[in-house]
């Protein structure tokens, strides 16, 4: 008879522990000194494309946590469940190194991703913000630029943007945004999408002579000490 999965168990089993608690200072999504944490499911299992998400919060005295539970399910004919996940981190972490935020990872192993989970979807976020929308629409064209810089060839790059209603983060490292080191020519593709997505979500025109210096800016191998785009 097969063991019904609780989020208890698959917590201790991750971080090796004995119990929630204790997993949960070792993941590093609570203080080491918290001592009391309650867990609150947010959203079951759902599927997200090339992953079920499970969705749950961390309520502690000092402060609550959101959290989402990744298990990639993405086909591949030569590369198991674990070689996609090592890839998924590998695209994280060369977006970081370029400045790109990126939901926080608290675990990667066995087709597994333990992660923040950001509130706000950017696209259902961007209209009636005009305090938020500069800086909001800046990340997004840095993110597309970025994404030209190093070759990657999305399918769709900003579906999966979320927010905290201050930055943008990137959350999806799957089929969308695809592997960096494929797309050779620096033809402003992603800037044109990048500006009817914003566009198209946001409700208003972007000042497209800007967003392109912006997006030139951040395409450049070697930028300058000038960093008022940033």
């Amino acid at each position: 008879m097969a063991t019904q999965w609780t989020l208890e168990k698959e917590l201790c089993d991750i971080a090796k522990a004995r119990s929630a608690g204790e997993a949960l200072r070792r993941l590093g999504i609570v203080d080491e000194h918290c001592r009391e944490a309650v867990l609150e499911e947010v959203e079951g299992w759902t599927c997200a494309g090339d992953s079920f998400t499970y969705r749950f919060r961390v309520v502690s005295p000092e402060a609550a946590h959101e959290v989402v539970l990744k298990a990639i399910v993405a086909f591949s004919m030569t590369r198991s469940l674990t070689e996609i996940t090592e890839e998924w981190v590998r695209r994280r972490r060369l977006l970081e190194r370029e400045g790109i935020l990126t939901s926080r990872l608290y675990h990667a192993g066995r087709a597994l991703l333990v992660e923040q989970s950001v509130p706000l979807k950017l696209c259902d976020h961007l209209k009636g913000r005009p305090s938020e929308r500069k800086r909001l629409i800046d990340q997004v064209i840095r993110f597309a630029a970025v994404l030209e810089k190093q070759g990657f060839c999305p399918v769709s790059p900003f579906h999966g943007l979320c927010t905290d209603r201050h930055d943008v983060f990137v959350t999806d490292f799957g089929q969308d945004i695809g592997p960096p080191g494929v797309g050779s020519e620096r033809n402003g593709r992603l800037l044109q999408e990048a500006v009817r997505w914003l566009e198209r979500h946001g409700g208003r025109s972007i000042d497209r002579p800007r967003a392109r210096a912006l997006y030139d800016f951040h395409c450049a191998d070697i930028h300058s000490e000038d960093t008022r785009w940033t």
